[in-house]
């Protein structure tokens, strides 16, 4: 089983953790620290592999269009032996890890990885799974992600993406690149009916970028882009009302939520831990848990590019 997206994150919680955890406010610890990284910098890592990696490849395309490009990016990211991914450990491995970590077993476990992989287990476990474990899907930094070529995710292939567009500057203004947080449709409706702050909502993170005046909407995760509805504006996401996006790539009626948008290809959407990203999910505001958004009723339709 491929795990590409936030979508993971309720099996997983599910097979390895009791239910009951209230996504409310964060602990001192860790998290604290998380808050000083800045998660999407262009650090000499991120600028090193975008200019001898991905540039060479952008060169080489007879297709020098913005949107092209950018999709381009998408697939040196997500190549097997180039992209962020070349030395992805399954997600689950992370909570397997844990579990016998507990227990001082941990040790067991890691014989099965090369030594590159086992390094960056021990790493990631630590640096980023004590106060919950599930905080390896949203945690890491784009620098961290290159640096490793952990990612596993689509907050990672979404923060991955916006930092070598960054360093390579196929945007030129930082606001017409933007992070997105999303909630999956019938996930959130489902926690809402129950007004129930412990369920699990799915989404997606992925980044919308301007073009021409129209915003597309581009899925980091499978190479795909949506040009969003005519008049659109990112400062239109805010409660109540919902604006909706579907990738043709996911099953037909998934439909995801936007929830948050950064103001510019700075800013992050403070989405650094599990119970941030439920509270986006629910309000847009990673300190706020309450449910802001109505439920949501139908899709918007949107133009496949």
């Amino acid at each position: 089983m491929l795990f590409k997206c936030r979508f993971a994150v309720l099996f997983l919680l599910g097979a390895f953790f009791a239910p009951g955890t209230v996504h409310g406010a964060d602990g001192p610890s860790d998290v604290a620290a998380r808050d000083m990284e800045l998660r999407l910098a262009v650090t000499p890592a991120v600028m090193d592999y975008a200019v001898n990696t991905i540039k060479p490849v952008l060169d080489a395309s007879p297709d020098k269009d913005r949107l092209s490009q950018l999709l381009k990016v998408v697939d040196v990211l997500k190549d097997p032996k180039t992209g962020v991914d070349a030395n992805r450990i399954a997600p689950d491995a992370y909570f397997i890890y844990n579990l016998l970590d507990k227990v001082k077993l941990g040790f067991l476990y890691t014989w099965k990885f090369s030594p590159e992989q086992k390094e960056m287990l021990q790493r990631w476990h630590s640096k980023y799974m004590n106060d919950h474990p599930a905080d390896v899907f949203f945690a890491p930094t784009a620098d961290e992600i290159i640096k490793t070529r952990a990612g596993f995710g689509c907050t990672h292939y979404a923060r991955a993406f916006i930092v070598v567009v960054k360093a390579l500057g196929l945007v030129e203004k930082p606001e017409d690149l933007r992070y997105v947080v999303s909630s999956k449709a019938d996930d959130y409706n489902r926690a809402l009916e129950k007004q129930d702050l412990k369920m699990t909502i799915n989404g997606h993170q992925f980044v919308l970028v301007k073009i021409d005046s129209r915003w597309i909407a581009i899925n980091t995760s499978q190479r795909e882009a949506v040009q969003m509805p005519e008049g659109f504006r990112p400062e239109s996401c805010s409660p109540p009302s919902n604006i909706s996006v579907r990738f043709e790539s996911y099953p037909p009626g998934i439909v995801f939520l936007l929830r948050k948008i950064g103001k510019d290809f700075n800013d992050d959407c403070g989405d650094n831990s599990l119970s941030r990203l439920m509270n986006i999910s629910r309000s847009g505001d990673p300190q706020d848990a309450a449910f802001k958004w109505e439920g949501y009723v139908s899709a918007d339709s949107n133009g496949k590019l």
